[in-house]
Order: C-alpha cells, then sequence, then structure tokens
C-alpha cells in the first residue's frame, strides 16, 4: 500500500538501481539506456556507497580505491559518462576521506578545493608516530605548504574509514 503512494518515478528508480550498463544487472537485464539515467546514478551511487563501508562479505575501501574500481567498470557495469560525472563530483579526495601525507600524518578531507582537485582543505588528527594531536591542526594545500626540508605536504593515499581508529562521522562532516 506504501509503494502505490510513491511516485512511478520513484519506483522505477528503486528498481532497476541494479541494471547494468551491460547488461549484466537485476532483475530485468536492462541494458544502456534502457535502464534510465535516474537508475544508472542511484545505481553508481549505491556501489560506491557500499564498497566504503564494512558489510559481510568485504571490508571498507578507500575512496581512492572505490573509485579506481569504478573507474575499470567504465563502459561496462556503468556508463562512461556516469563514472566521470561521479569522479567530477567526488572528487579525488572527497569530503570525509582519511587520507596519510608525505609526513606520516594522518588527516581528513574536510574541503574540496573546486580548482585545484589535489590540493584540498585537512583536519590533521595523527601525528607521524601516529599518537593523535591534542588539538587538529587545520591545513590547506593549496599554497603548497612546506612539510620538511623544502618538500610541500602531499596526499600519498586515501586510508578506509576506521584506519587507525578514526571514523570521519565522529568529526561532524
Amino acid at each position: 500500500e506504501k509503494i502505490a503512494a510513491l511516485p512511478f518515478d520513484v519506483v522505477k528508480i528503486v528498481a532497476r538501481h541494479h541494471e547494468r550498463w551491460n547488461g549484466s544487472g537485476y532483475p530485468a537485464g536492462l541494458a544502456g539506456e534502457a535502464i534510465g539515467l535516474s537508475s544508472q546514478i542511484a545505481g553508481i551511487c549505491d556501489s560506491y556507497c557500499a564498497m566504503l563501508t564494512s558489510r559481510p562479505h568485504a571490508a571498507p575501501r578507500s575512496p581512492q580505491n572505490v573509485l579506481q574500481e569504478l573507474g575499470t567498470q567504465r563502459g561496462f557495469a556503468y556508463s562512461e559518462g556516469i563514472v566521470d560525472q561521479l569522479v567530477q563530483c567526488v572528487g579525488a579526495f572527497p569530503v570525509g576521506a582519511l587520507v596519510e601525507l608525505n609526513t606520516g600524518e594522518i588527516a581528513i578531507v574536510i574541503e574540496q578545493n573546486r580548482v585545484r582537485r589535489l590540493k584540498p582543505r585537512l583536519m590533521l588528527l595523527l601525528a607521524p608516530d601516529k599518537s593523535r594531536y591534542d588539538h587538529p591542526v587545520m591545513l590547506s594545500l593549496i599554497n603548497d605548504p612546506i612539510a620538511y626540508d623544502d618538500v610541500p605536504y602531499r596526499i600519498t593515499k586515501t586510508l578506509p574509514i576506521g584506519s587507525y581508529g578514526l571514523d570521519p562521522r565522529e568529526f561532524y562532516l
């Protein structure tokens, strides 16, 4: 009864969000444009979110790793345009991503830089020895701040949620 009250377009999106560009999805095995744009968007967002979280059959993955995985499915499970748009929206380092810096420090991305996507604003939480800072330090990478010996800070990798006992959701991002 409650489903009948939903607009048909919403029901269609939900019903088709597991369909895949190449026809390998379910429940109807639809392919390409027959899936519908909204259902394609819902499908890739569902996959992205699922891979970021802990599931009974898989550990959480880092945002960078998830984007790389979805990139391998570009033109197969997901249309090229949908993958490209997800990458543009989320960015290389999405807000809330845990990252490790070339200094060994651990930080959370707190703001993206829309012009220079690889230079976000960070909240440093762990020192190079992985001890917690008493007070988080804010750091913007936009102007290439120097870390040591004239070497600027840079992100070396993203980490799965929960690494070093850190959950970005605890920081109200």
